[in-house]
């Protein structure tokens, strides 16, 4: 996202808790208007009320506190100015049990339970065993519902455009791990983001389901 606002002209603070900065600091470092910090969500050093746009994606869910989280993003944002963010959506299908709901709930459990070392490779064992199935099945529908219900996979076919097999498998394949070994993921209604929203006074309040879950946007008022 920081390359996006960049070449659009945006004079950008971007910051996250990992080591991702430094990948960002390798792609984007060069650029002037670009301000890298490796910080903490409810310890940002910048200053409040400052900033046109904040924008926060696929980071909330996976925080102690999201609410609280949304909060700190709110403080930074100056009157007149916008709040972006995303956040996984609470689904009746992640509450239950396969077959009535996916299978990758109790992966989850199962691989949290590892030693962290051992998490990746359990993991690409788990996937490589099912990998094989899902691909062959990829433009059944039918076999991927009921697959859903047996495996940990994140299936991206047929979407994002990527060009083979082995780019599917290597997407996949990070996009599983990541979602079976974070420890903390949250989920929220919109109802939840709208009533969060207006607690904090913001206006112009939009939330909707997009790729990621529920998709929110607001103004702060002048």
């Amino acid at each position: 996202f920081t390359e996006v606002l960049l070449a659009h002209g945006a004079i950008v603070d971007s910051f996250d808790y990992s080591h991702a900065v430094l990948a960002n600091f390798k792609n984007n470092g060069s650029n002037r208007r670009l301000t890298l910090v490796q910080a903490d969500l409810f310890n940002m050093p910048f200053r409040r009320a400052a900033y046109d746009m904040v924008i926060c994606l696929g980071v909330l869910q996976h925080t102690p506190d999201p609410d609280r989280g949304i909060h700190e993003l709110w403080e930074k944002v100056k009157p007149g100015g916008k709040l972006v963010f995303d956040h996984y959506r609470r689904k009746l299908r992640n509450l239950l049990p396969p077959p009535l709901g996916v299978a990758g709930m109790l992966y989850r459990w199962y691989f949290l339970r590892l030693p962290e070392q051992r998490q990746f490779d359990t993991v690409k064992d788990v996937f490589d065993f099912w990998f094989p199935l899902v691909w062959r099945f990829r433009k059944s529908s039918i076999i991927q519902f009921i697959l859903s219900r047996m495996t940990p996979i994140v299936n991206y076919f047929p979407h994002f455009g990527l060009i083979d097999r082995k780019m599917y498998y290597e997407w996949m394949l990070l996009d599983t791990h990541d979602a079976m070994t974070d420890i903390y993921k949250h989920r929220r209604t919109s109802h939840q983001i709208i009533k969060l929203l207006y607690s904090l006074g913001a206006i112009d309040i939009v939330v909707k389901h997009g790729g990621n879950g529920i998709e929110a946007s607001c103004k702060k008022p002048k």
